[in-house]
């Protein structure tokens, strides 16, 4: 069952999601509490593109911190326009997300995104996909 569930103030939580069977497993990109961190920054650029970690054509963010860039991997397109989440170029984000090697760099699996005092989440607490 899909839904959204508004916490306090201004706190969006995602509700489960139907998994998509039609997902392809990326063992090698599996989200790893143990390499969780959170990254405060401004988003430089949002870009939609088929993603070998989701699977799918997933919206990913670059974020600008005081040491480089990084780039994050936050779910397929449309899990965010199903639930209406716009990040925008100039916003500034905290990220909570696990760190993988994507294309030789260091890049974030979101699990969860705050702009403002608006969180979304994109996994649940352990890890897994809220699509």
């Amino acid at each position: 069952m899909r839904g959204i569930i508004f916490l306090g103030t201004g706190l969006l939580l995602l509700g489960s999601a139907l998994a998509q069977n039609n997902q392809p497993s990326h063992e090698s990109y599996q989200y790893d509490s143990g390499k969780q961190v959170t990254v405060r920054g401004v988003v430089q650029e949002v870009r939609n593109y088929q993603c070998p970690v989701s699977g799918t054509v997933g919206t990913h963010i670059t974020v600008k911190q005081d040491i480089g860039s990084i780039e994050v991997h936050l779910a397929p397109a449309n899990f965010l326009k199903q639930y209406d989440i716009v990040i925008n170029k100039g916003d500034q984000v905290e990220i909570q997300g696990a760190k993988i090697q994507f294309e030789g760099k260091t890049a974030l699996i979101a699990k969860v995104v705050a702009e403002d005092n608006v969180k979304f989440a994109f996994r649940d607490s352990r890890g897994k996909p809220l699509w």
